[in-house]
């Protein structure tokens, strides 16, 4: 069983991989001797060692385009191969993209470029959706053809979101993945992306009739009765 999506070029840009193989290859001209003896051609010895080296590329323009930063670079003059430690590739477009590995092997002509251990693939997550991850343990790419291709276990990533494959084929040509099985994923849906349900209002309740409370009768004044007015008595007479 195999799984196939059209979005992989978008998680694993094999331009950084054939960037990895032009790069190393212009440090390996500019770095070699002017004359190599024969001495040590039978044997698989490195004839120079590069360290802590940063490369860079710039547009026209002068923009930054692409970073390799690796720990060292070793030649071997008897298959003219180059071995990259600790490399660390840095794609800066919108969003960047990341590429690692604990080496990478590349050969005469750059041809063929072999990521081993703890490969790792990371493209930044845009919109606020987490990075998508690709994880395996080796990964053969072969630039200028486009493709990669890995036998081993691979894993990818985004969020919570998981699926694990027993291999991986990329075509960078027909914009495909290609996982080869057992295939097993587990999807979580993003609540930032669903739509938010409409709210419903409650129904209003009934408003109570306002009973009118009678009023209060005023009470009434007290009437003040008139008091009586007392009687003069006739004075008698002598």
């Amino acid at each position: 069983m195999s799984a196939r999506t059209h979005t992989g070029t978008a998680l694993f840009p094999l331009l950084l991989v054939g960037l990895l193989a032009g790069m190393t290859y212009w440090l390996d001209l500019a770095s070699r001797p002017q004359s190599l003896g024969g001495d040590g051609k039978a044997r698989h010895d490195p004839d120079y060692i590069v360290q802590k080296f940063d490369v860079r590329r710039f547009d026209p323009a002068g923009a930054l385009q692409h970073t390799l930063v690796a720990d060292e670079m070793r030649h071997y003059p008897d298959d003219d191969s180059t071995v990259v430690l600790a490399p660390r590739l840095t794609y800066h477009r919108t969003p960047p993209t990341y590429v690692s590995a604990r080496e990478a092997r590349i050969d005469s002509e750059g041809k063929h470029v072999e990521l081993i251990d703890d490969v790792r693939v990371t493209r930044t997550g845009v919109g606020g959706k987490p990075d998508s991850v690709l994880t395996t343990a080796r990964l053969h790419a072969w630039p200028d053809d486009e493709i990669a291709r890995t036998d081993v276990p691979v894993t990818i990533t985004q969020g919570r979101s998981r699926v694990d494959g027993s291999g991986l084929k990329v075509n960078s040509k027909l914009e495909s993945y290609v996982l080869e099985g057992p295939v097993r994923g587990i999807f979580f849906r993003d609540r930032s992306t669903m739509a938010a349900a409409p709210a419903v209002a409650a129904p209003a309740k009934p408003a109570r009739a306002a009973t009118a409370m009678p009023k209060a009768k005023p009470k009434a004044k007290p009437v003040a009765k008139p008091k009586p007015k007392p009687v003069s008595k006739p004075k008698s007479g002598r």
